[in-house]
């Protein structure tokens, strides 16, 4: 791991290269061009006040506000693993003809989104404003939050860019998986919506527990949450939970695709 590290640092100009390219083709040809980076989240939040508190008439306080804060990094951390998932094999003529890391393939990806999530900040910033949710010091903690959600959409793109190099049904499995993921994270609901205890086929669960051990966007989701809805500080084991399972996913991610690299050239 060392040694990749040090190697993203010697080609660390061509990773922003990337980045910049990416963020700079994005919006291409299109007559508002960066200004869709504020227009889609603010759409969004319009849309959802609509819908939940208009049609569906949502009793939860500030319901719109409570899912806009979810739904943008989960929107940042589909994206990041449907475009990076397909980073390599996007580049193939490039990884073919050129010696580089390709560990920067899925890097620049999560880093173009991670940067798009950042540019909407002021946009949930606003809508703070309008709904007059509370502005408080635990703001200060969404980089922390930023960092481990980084690292953990990463890892899980080195390892599914790397086997989709190889099995490229591999789109199809992650796309139904993301779309159940969806419903197991807190996103339409509060994790204190669901029961302490429940049975299932005869066994006694304990869904907030489980949900928050095997799915590291639950702490992370809640996390934005403590920041921005609640201006409290975050729960400190669902935190830990999700840091813990970041770093090992950003390693076995490395290492996996580190890997499975050495036969990219054939499988492409």
């Amino acid at each position: 791991m060392i040694k990749t590290l040090q190697e993203l640092y010697k080609y660390r100009e061509l990773l922003f290269s990337l980045v910049r390219k990416s963020l700079k083709a994005r919006y291409k040809g299109s007559f508002l061009g960066f200004l869709w980076t504020f227009i889609n989240p603010l759409m969004q939040l319009l849309i959802y006040a609509f819908v939940f508190q208009v049609v569906f008439r949502v009793q939860i306080p500030n319901y719109t506000m409570l899912l806009f804060i979810a739904l943008l990094p989960w929107a940042n951390f589909s994206s990041t693993l449907n475009s990076g998932m397909t980073s390599v094999v996007d580049n193939s003529s490039l990884v073919k003809k050129v010696y580089f890391p390709r560990i920067i393939l899925p890097i620049s990806i999560s880093l173009t989104y991670t940067i798009d999530f950042i540019y909407c900040v002021p946009i949930l910033i606003a809508a703070m404003f309008i709904t007059h949710l509370p502005f408080n010091r635990w703001i200060l903690f969404f980089p922390v939050v930023l960092v481990l959600q980084f690292l953990y959409q990463t890892g899980i793109s080195f390892a599914i860019s790397a086997i989709n190099v190889r099995f490229r049904d591999t789109k199809q499995i992650v796309g139904l998986i993301t779309m159940a993921w969806f419903y197991f994270t807190p996103i339409l609901f509060k994790l204190d919506m669901l029961p302490e205890t429940a049975s299932i086929l005869g066994m006694e669960v304990y869904p907030r527990i489980l949900l928050t051990i095997i799915n590291p966007m639950t702490g992370i989701i809640n996390g934005y949450r403590a920041a921005f809805f609640y201006g409290a500080p975050p729960d400190p084991a669902s935190i830990l939970i999700s840091a813990a399972e970041a770093i090992i996913a950003f390693v076995v991610g490395m290492a996996i695709f580190r890997k499975m690299e050495k036969t990219f050239a054939e499988d492409l």
